[in-house]
């Protein structure tokens, strides 16, 4: 799988080339990192450039990305969108809304995370399966739910537990899907079909997902 493969052809895919990460994006854009970290304006920076770019070509000209109150990226109106990114990757992805109901997409290093967070992430279905397979990468659990989340929050615009769904992964196609779990407490849509895929690179695991009718 490519990573062109992880959305529908409706969906741009832009990843960040070296000059992103440094150069300023809208003054506007500029305003909401003035007091982060080097690090976070970096990866911000990447980001919003991964996105303008992703918007241009679709057609829409470019203009500052700013965010709502829960810091997630503000689209414009016609379009969903997902950035991520990590110490030394970024991409964005955009779609005009229509067939594609909702995006979210995440990156990840191939490294394990810190001792006992699984806990915190995976239920026991998922556990007992990350330890029959224990060459997937150990973030594949959590990379996957930040994909979810992602994909559902403007729908949804609430926060949801790791716990409150279960995926359930195909090895084969390399693709998720979900189930609620009893500690989900809030309303998902119920009209619209999830999809989610995951690709496995030399340095990092991405996942996405994706909604339609």
């Amino acid at each position: 799988m490519k990573l062109a493969s992880l959305f529908p052809a409706e969906v741009v895919t832009v990843t960040a080339t070296p000059e992103m990460w440094s150069t300023p994006v809208f003054p506007e854009e500029e305003a909401l990192i003035s007091q982060a970290l080097e690090k976070r304006q970096r990866e911000f920076r990447a980001g919003r450039h991964c996105a303008h770019a992703a918007l241009e070509r679709l057609g829409h000209p470019i203009g500052p990305i700013l965010r709502d109150p829960k810091r997630a990226p503000l689209w414009p109106k016609g379009y969903l969108g997902s950035i991520s990114h990590c110490r030394d990757f970024c991409l964005a992805v955009c779609s005009p809304t229509g067939v594609i109901k909702g995006l979210g997409v995440d990156v990840e290093p191939l490294a394990p995370l810190k001792p006992g967070i699984c806990n915190y992430i995976q239920t026991e279905a998922e556990s007992s399966f990350m330890q029959l397979n224990p060459d997937l990468p150990e973030r594949l659990i959590f990379s996957a739910k930040e994909s979810l989340y992602k994909c559902l929050y403007p729908l949804v615009k609430d926060f949801f537990g790791f716990h409150s769904v279960e995926l359930r992964l195909d090895r084969i196609k390399q693709q998720f899907t979900f189930a609620p779990t009893a500690k989900l407490q809030i309303t998902l849509p119920e009209d619209l079909a999830i999809h989610g895929n995951y690709l496995i690179t030399k340095n990092h695991l991405l996942t996405s997902c994706y909604l339609t009718n």
